[in-house]
């Protein structure tokens, strides 16, 4: 690819980055006239355009590539990669299939061509065959630390979370989105010492309300309750309105044997959570137990007229 074209083009970008708007784009329209017959040229500009979020400028250059005569398979598959990805980030998936299938059925076997033919499934709900998609690319490129996220968030979403777990264990450097992704399924398998484990990687990494939610309610299930008791404390110090964590926070406490605190997280809940028949339910029972019969006839009168009126609903 001639240099003094990709310097025109970088030094274009420049402009641009540097607020110099108007003329970058002059410069990019002027490579775009002159350098047309050269399609490495070409390429690299529409990967420009496109970096830059010009989708139609890159989609009408590559439109007009892939009817050059002369263009050789090498380059045409790129260009038809390149214009596939543009369709799916607009959500043609008409566009994407026309770039791709051909590809495919002419033998192209890239791992690209099998990456965005597994967004074009994902995109549309298919993640069993996404996930087909993300196995062959990964049979392809078996070191490759995204595709193994990829295939881990894909067979989560299929409900296979077992194929999601292996994935996700061999990540080299897992981050906090990978951990999160890990203590759910293992959560969900009923792994809650590894849930645990994952989930307390995760608040280290970053602790957000998510996973130190997963923490405390792992802790919780594995009998850490003052290590539970705090990941759900400092929860509630970092989002006060995150509702779900009050019932854990209340179940903490009850297990500890503090009724009285378990009470005011409960009615904490209910302040912010209205409509829960089943909390406010046992919101009475506890403070009937706890002697504080007042208040439970004033939850009760309240579980009463919800009642009512969500039987009303109902009729």
């Amino acid at each position: 690819m001639p240099k003094k074209w990709l310097q025109v083009i970088d030094e274009a970008v420049k402009k641009i980055e540097s607020d110099e708007i108007e003329l970058g784009i002059q410069v990019l329209q002027k490579v775009q006239e002159h350098g047309k017959e050269i399609p490495e040229v070409m390429l690299y500009l529409a990967d420009v355009w496109y970096q830059l979020g010009h989708l139609q400028e890159a989609s009408d250059l590559i439109g007009n590539m892939l009817e050059h005569p002369k263009l050789n398979a090498e380059m045409r598959a790129e260009f038809s990669l390149m214009q596939a990805e543009i369709a799916l980030d607009e959500g043609n998936f008409e566009l994407a299939e026309d770039m791709l299938f051909p590809l495919r059925e002419g033998g192209y076997d890239g791992v690209e061509l099998y990456l965005l033919l597994a967004d074009l499934y994902a995109m549309q709900d298919l993640d069993e065959v996404a996930a087909k998609h993300l196995e062959t690319a990964l049979s392809k490129d078996p070191d490759n630390q995204e595709i193994k996220a990829a295939l881990s968030e894909m067979y989560i979403r299929a409900g296979q979370f077992s194929l999601a777990g292996q994935y996700l264990q061999q990540l080299d450097e897992p981050n906090a989105a990978s951990l999160l992704f890990h203590g759910r399924t293992l959560a969900q398998l009923g792994q809650f010492e590894q849930a645990y484990e994952a989930y307390v990687q995760a608040v280290a990494f970053d602790p957000t309300a998510e996973a130190l939610y997963g923490a405390g309610l792992m802790s919780f299930h594995i009998g850490r309750l003052e290590e539970a008791r705090q990941h759900v404390e400092q929860l509630l110090a970092l989002d006060e309105e995150y509702v779900t964590a009050y019932p854990l926070l209340s179940d903490i406490y009850l297990s500890a044997g503090k009724t009285e605190a378990a009470i005011e997280a409960l009615k904490q809940y209910v302040e912010l959570s209205g409509f829960d028949l089943d909390h406010v339910k046992r919101l009475v029972a506890l403070l009937t137990q706890a002697g504080r019969y007042e208040e439970a006839k004033q939850y009760q009168q309240l579980f009463d007229s919800w009642n009512a009126a969500e039987e009303e609903e109902q009729v």
